[in-house]
């Protein structure tokens, strides 16, 4: 079975999202592939209003409530610092990528650890570099993939597609390019709606979303 989950490392609630996924996928007991692929936070370079960070800061303390996102923190969108757009970031896990899944890995790791835990601006783009060295990454493949058009072109690519598919905002877990999951659901509603669909999936319509 085939999941493509659409996330941002900036976001709080991707990543409570992808916790329970990947926790549910443990319990379910059948072979599956989970791909990430990218869905900006906030897409266009345009710096967020007060009423804007003030927003995003209640969004993450809320998350901040959930025991996935316990020691994540508001202070990315109450600095001076706030990310004009996500973008950089997304691109840079695309240019990581190319280096092996593993350091892709590594990298959303140390973003949002960066981000979410100490408020620092992981779509700046000194802040990716020292990010990159400190997982490991070769900086010259990185910095060449980074500085290429055709890497953000993947990820804008990407982000079409998923607004195609009807996707307003992360997360979102496609399942088996049938089933859409919309939005940060409990660990148990992620297990119920993936043993449905292994149980349908000989009957199941085209799409179907779940909110």
């Amino acid at each position: 079975m085939t999941l493509v989950l659409y996330e941002d490392p900036l976001s709080p609630w991707c990543f409570v999202a992808e916790k329970r996924i990947r926790a549910a996928l443990e319990e379910v007991g059948f072979a599956y592939e989970l791909r990430i692929e990218p869905f900006p936070l906030r897409a266009e370079p345009r710096a967020p209003t007060a009423a804007e960070r003030r927003a995003l800061a209640r969004t993450a303390r809320r998350a901040a409530m959930e025991p996935e996102a316990a020691h994540t923190k508001p202070d990315l969108w109450l600095s001076k610092d706030a990310p004009a757009t996500t973008i950089p970031a997304l691109t840079a896990l695309a240019a990581a990528r190319l280096q092996g899944a593993a350091y892709e890995e590594a990298l959303r790791t140390a973003m949002r650890e960066a981000a979410l835990v100490r408020g620092i601006n992981a779509a700046r783009r000194d802040v990716l570099f020292e990010l990159a060295h400190a997982v490991g990454l070769d900086l010259g493949r990185f910095a060449a993939a980074l500085s290429a058009p055709s890497t953000e072109r993947r990820v804008r690519g990407a982000f079409e597609e998923a607004l195609e598919r009807g996707i307003e905002h992360a997360p979102a877990l496609v399942i088996g390019d049938e089933w859409l999951v919309v939005g940060t659901k409990s660990a148990e509603e992620y297990r119920g709606v993936l043993r449905r669909y292994v149980a349908a999936k000989l009957g199941i319509p085209p799409a179907r979303t779940v909110h």
